[in-house]
């Protein structure tokens, strides 16, 4: 069993998926996933609850602001990474929520990561 933190990555774009999964298992973390759709994060949770997750607000044209707010009812905290400077429709419990825009640097990854698993 491993001791280090498990990130759910929630990404629709392929090649960011990877490359975001090698930078955190680089970094130290485990990962869930990727996943590219809603239904796909749900099966890679499968019972098992991460200790942050990292969603692209906008997955082929579908929002995962439903499933970050059940996430963040969960206790599992949520960030956003996205091509957008705001996320619309965003429900009151996750105003809070950090987001991330792309291309993330390591340095704001890393400090958000910190952030979400304190």
């Amino acid at each position: 069993m491993s001791d280090r933190y498990k990130i759910l990555i929630v990404e629709d774009d392929a090649l960011i998926a990877m490359e975001l999964e090698e930078r955190l298992q680089e970094m130290g973390y485990d990962v869930l996933g990727p996943a590219a759709t809603v239904d796909e994060a749900r099966q890679a949770l499968n019972g098992r609850r991460p200790d942050a997750a990292l969603l692209d607000s906008n997955l082929a044209g579908v929002s995962s602001t439903e499933l970050a707010a059940a996430l963040a009812a969960d206790g599992v905290p949520v960030a956003f990474c996205t091509g957008y400077d705001t996320i619309k429709n965003l429900p009151p419990q996750l105003k809070h929520a950090p987001i991330l825009t792309k291309p993330i640097a390591d340095a704001e990854l890393l400090k958000v990561l910190k952030q979400l698993v304190s």
